[in-house]
């Protein structure tokens, strides 16, 4: 009996030993198992937390420094635009403005003439129907007058007696090209020739 209880001892030392090792070494695992499935996923967690948040903290400081640089940009640009659009569109207007000033100052003050008058409005001259005020250039010789300057200098050409055309068959000069025409159907009855001048 001593013996079975001997046995029985040792059997239950035995299975408790073994049980107690069984049971501390799954524990063990178990633990350490779990302690590292816990620190993965809470490391993986955090990981995955950091990185989407960085990700959108990038994105949302790209996005503005971008917006802000566009926009700094655009206005920066149209700005410019519309500076130099001002300038030119303003130089524009001052140089018509001026130029039709001065043609009004030009046509009416300096050149005195009551018969033109350069109206700013329709930018051409009208003329007035006043004939006293139409032969505006005389002779300084004779008083004659004309409305034209070339006519005046036509005219000179007797007093100063300066004849330019020449006919080419005799030599005989005048005073103008008409005189020089009519001249020349006396030599051949046609007007064949371009007259020579002095």
């Amino acid at each position: 009996m001593r013996r079975f209880a001997n046995i029985r001892a040792n059997i239950h030392a035995n299975i408790h030993a073994n049980i107690s090792t069984n049971i501390s070494a799954n524990i063990r695992a178990n633990i350490h198992a779990n302690i590292h499935a816990n620190i993965h996923a809470n490391i993986s967690a955090n990981i995955r937390a950091n990185i989407r948040a960085n990700i959108r903290a990038n994105i949302r400081a790209n996005i503005r420094a971008n917006i802000r640089a566009n926009i700094r940009a655009n206005i920066r640009a149209n700005i410019r635009a519309n500076i130099r659009a001002n300038i030119s569109a303003n130089i524009h207007a001052n140089i018509r403005a001026n130029i039709h000033a001065v043609l009004q100052f030009e046509f009416q003050t300096v050149l005195k003439s009551p018969a033109l008058v350069f109206d700013a409005s329709r930018r051409f001259f009208i003329r007035f129907s006043d004939s006293s005020n139409l032969k505006r250039h005389g002779c300084a010789h004779c008083g004659k007058r004309f409305a034209q300057s070339g006519s005046l200098k036509v005219h000179m050409t007797v007093h100063t007696d300066c004849k330019q055309f020449r006919c080419a068959y005799c030599g005989k000069t005048f005073i103008s090209g008409s005189h020089l025409w009519r001249h020349v159907t006396v030599h051949g009855g046609e007007k064949r020739f371009t007259p020579t001048f002095q």
